[in-house]
C-alpha cells in the first residue's frame, strides 16, 4: 500500500503536469495572436537599424556633443541589510565606470578610462540603527500610530537609489568628470513615480540647514520642478495644476488669475481651489502645523509670487548635497540623525524616515534632470527585467481609443511587453539586431484605458486622476542588441527597457497628441508621440547607435546588455563583497553574552558544532 506522503507527492506531480500543459497550450494560442498582431499592425512600430550608415546620425552627434570623442559614464549600485539581535545594519553603494567613444572612427570601438588612485568616486553608506534608539523616539510609550510606525524593510534599497542618483548628479555637475552620455541602471520615470511622497509625510521638514529650517513650502516648490520652457514642463493637466502656476508666477510675477485659469482650461473658482497650497499660511510641516508665509498671495485679480522663496529650489538642492555628502563621502555615523523642534518647542533627535529618503531621491532626480538639460547630457536609463505592459496595453490602448491607430487587432498577447517582443525574431525572419520599438511618452506608465461599471471605456490614471511622471519628460522604448541566426538553434539576448530624458534643444519639435476625452477628470494631456517607424526621431537613432557600440556581447550572462553597465555592476558588487563580511561580523561582541541571543540562535549554534 502506498504511504500517505507518496499519495500527496503523486497528486502534486499530477497537478504540476496539468498546470504545465495548460500553460503551454495558452502560450501557443498567444503566439498565434502575436503573429497576427505583428503582421497586421505592430510591424509598423518596429525600427530596424543599419549602424554602418552613420552619416545622418553623426551630424546630430556633432550638433549635440560638439566633439568627436564622446565621454560616457555608467552608474550602478548594490545594497544589503543585516538584522541582528538589537539593531539593523543597512548598506547602500553606487559605482561609476567611464570611457570614451571616438565617433570619428568607423570600427565602432570605445575605450575605458580608469579612475586615478586619488579619485574617490564611489558612493558608500553603512548605517547601523539600534532598535532601542528607534523605540525611544516614540512620543507615546504605550501607543503606536501609523506616523510612529517606521517601516525598515526597504531602507537599504532606498540608500542604494539615493547613492546612485547622487553619483549621477555629481558626475554631471562636475566640469572635470562630466560625461556627454550617462547610462543609469534605473528607469528615471519609475524612480520619480516610486518616490513621489506627499509633503505631509516628510518629517525632514524642520531640518535646520544654512541658518534656516526646511519648510513645507520649500517641498512644494521643489516638487514642481523640473522646469523647461521648450518642452512646456510642468504640464497643464489637472493633477498638480499648481505646479504649472508655480512655474509661471516665478517666471513672471504677477500673473492674472483669469489668464492662468484660461491657460489651464479651468474656472477661476476651481483654479483657486487647486492652488490653495500656494496661498495658504496653514501648511502642515511634516508632523507639525505652523504658520509660514504663503508661497503666493492674491491682490485683486493678480497672483504674486512671494519673493521670500526665490532661492527655495537652490536651498533644497543644497540640502540634498549636504546630507548625501555626510552620508556617502564623509561617512558620518550620524548622517541620518537630525534635530528638530517638537510640538512643545523642545529640540529632539530624529532618524531620517523612509519617506524622508524618498524626498531626497525626488530632489536628486529633479536636480539631475535640470543639470543634464543645462549641459546637453544624453541621460539613458536601462532596465533589464520588467513584466510591464506600458507599450502593448497602455500606449496602444489609448492611441486606439482616441483614433490615432486604425484596425488594431483586439487579441490577447503574451503576458508582458518583453514576452511579446521576444517572440518577434521567431515571427519575422528579416528582423536583425539592433532593433527597437518606436519611442512613447513615459506618461503612459499611468495613463491607460479602464472599463467602468457602465461598460464604457475611459482614459484614466492611477486612482482615476493621478498622472505621473509629467508628459514630455521621458521617452520609453524596448530594444534588442543580440540575435544570431547563423547557428542551428537561434541565439538571442533579452529585450531591454530604455528610458531616455528628452533633450529640449532637439526634441521640442516632436509631434504631440491632445488627449482630452476625459478632461473633466484629467484635464488636457499632451504627450509626445512617434506613431510609426517612419516618423523621424534623430535622438533615438543616435542613442541606438551609441548603445550598439557599447554592447560588446562578451559575457553570456548579460548578452545584449551595455558593457559599461555590467562593469559598473561589478564595481558596485566588489564594494558589497568588501563590506558584507564586516557587517556580518557586527554581532561578534554579543556572542560572549548568551542572554543577548534567542533560544533559536543558541540551538542553531549548538547544532552546527
Amino acid at each position: 500500500m502506498p504511504s500517505q506522503i507518496s499519495k500527496t507527492l503523486g497528486n502534486y506531480r499530477d497537478a504540476l503536469d496539468d498546470s504545465r500543459n495548460r500553460y503551454e497550450q495558452m502560450k501557443k494560442e498567444r503566439f498565434k495572436n502575436a503573429k497576427q498582431f505583428y503582421d497586421s499592425f505592430f510591424k509598423n512600430l518596429i525600427k530596424k537599424y543599419d549602424t554602418k550608415n552613420f552619416n545622418r546620425v553623426k551630424m546630430l552627434a556633432e550638433q549635440l556633443f560638439q566633439v568627436d570623442k564622446v565621454r560616457f559614464a555608467a552608474v550602478d549600485g548594490s545594497c544589503y541589510k543585516k538584522q541582528l539581535q538589537n539593531y539593523m545594519v543597512f548598506f547602500g553603494a553606487a559605482y561609476p565606470i567611464r570611457g570614451i567613444i571616438d565617433l570619428s572612427r568607423s570600427d565602432k570601438k570605445f575605450v575605458y578610462e580608469p579612475w586615478s588612485p586619488d579619485e574617490d568616486v564611489s558612493m558608500v553608506a553603512y548605517v547601523p540603527i539600534p532598535f532601542a534608539e528607534l523605540n525611544e523616539m516614540m512620543d507615546e510609550p504605550f501607543v503606536v500610530s501609523d506616523d510612529q510606525r517606521i517601516n525598515l524593510s526597504n531602507i537599504h534599497l532606498q540608500l542604494m537609489e539615493l547613492a546612485e542618483v547622487f553619483q549621477a548628479y555629481m558626475l554631471v555637475k562636475s566640469s572635470d568628470l562630466r560625461p556627454k552620455v550617462l547610462l543609469w541602471d534605473q528607469s528615471m520615470s519609475s524612480v520619480m513615480n516610486s518616490n513621489d511622497v506627499n509633503y505631509k509625510r516628510i518629517n525632514l521638514i524642520g531640518y535646520k540647514y544654512q541658518m534656516r529650517s526646511l519648510t513645507a513650502q520649500d517641498v512644494i516648490i521643489a516638487y514642481s520642478h523640473p522646469y523647461n520652457e521648450r518642452l512646456d514642463i510642468p504640464s497643464k493637466k489637472k493633477y498638480r495644476a499648481y505646479n504649472y502656476v508655480l512655474w509661471k508666477i516665478q517666471e513672471n510675477s504677477p500673473r492674472s488669475i483669469s489668464s492662468l485659469a484660461k491657460e489651464l482650461k479651468l474656472s477661476e473658482k476651481e483654479l483657486l481651489r487647486r492652488i490653495n497650497y500656494l496661498i495658504s499660511e496653514n501648511v502642515e510641516q511634516g508632523d507639525l502645523l505652523t504658520q509660514n508665509k504663503p508661497i503666493a498671495y492674491i491682490s485683486g485679480d493678480e497672483l504674486y509670487f512671494n519673493e521670500d522663496y526665490v532661492g527655495s529650489w537652490e536651498y533644497c538642492i543644497g540640502l540634498f548635497e549636504h546630507i548625501c555628502k555626510k552620508l556617502f563621502k564623509e561617512k558620518k555615523p550620524n548622517a541620518l540623525v537630525y534635530k528638530k523642534k517638537n510640538l512643545e518647542g523642545r529640540a529632539e533627535e530624529r532618524w531620517t524616515s523612509p519617506d524622508d529618503l524618498k524626498f531626497l531621491i525626488s530632489i536628486g532626480i529633479r536636480a539631475l534632470i535640470e543639470e543634464c538639460w543645462k549641459h546637453n547630457v544624453l541621460l539613458i536609463g536601462i532596465v533589464k527585467d520588467s513584466a510591464s505592459r506600458y507599450l502593448t496595453r497602455n500606449y496602444i490602448g489609448v492611441m486606439d481609443h482616441i483614433g490615432k491607430y486604425k484596425d488594431v487587432p483586439h487579441v490577447l498577447l503574451p503576458w508582458s511587453d518583453r514576452d511579446f517582443l521576444e517572440t518577434l525574431p521567431w515571427i519575422s525572419d528579416s528582423l536583425m539586431t539592433p532593433w527597437s520599438t518606436i519611442e512613447f511618452d513615459s506618461v503612459f506608465m499611468t495613463l491607460h484605458i479602464e472599463k467602468g461599471e457602465d461598460k464604457n471605456k475611459r482614459i484614466l490614471g492611477v486612482r482615476g486622476k493621478i498622472i505621473s511622471p509629467p508628459e514630455r519628460l521621458f521617452a520609453r522604448s524596448l530594444a534588442q542588441f543580440y540575435l544570431n541566426r547563423s547557428k542551428k538553434s537561434m541565439l538571442y539576448g533579452h529585450v531591454i527597457f530604455i528610458d531616455r530624458l528628452l533633450i529640449p534643444s532637439i526634441d521640442n519639435n516632436i509631434e504631440k497628441v491632445v488627449i482630452d476625452q476625459n478632461k473633466h477628470v484629467l484635464g488636457v494631456i499632451e504627450p509626445i508621440v512617434f506613431l510609426n517607424k517612419n516618423e523621424r526621431n534623430g535622438v533615438q537613432d543616435l542613442m541606438m547607435y551609441i548603445l550598439d557600440i557599447l554592447t560588446r556581447n562578451l559575457y553570456p550572462e548579460v548578452i545584449g546588455y551595455p558593457d559599461p553597465l555590467h562593469k559598473a555592476d561589478w564595481g558596485a558588487k566588489s564594494l558589497y563583497k568588501k563590506i558584507k563580511p564586516i557587517i556580518d561580523s557586527s554581532d561578534i561582541s554579543l556572542r560572549s553574552n548568551p542572554a543577548h541571543k534567542t533560544f533559536r540562535q543558541m540551538r542553531d549554534e549548538i547544532k552546527r558544532t
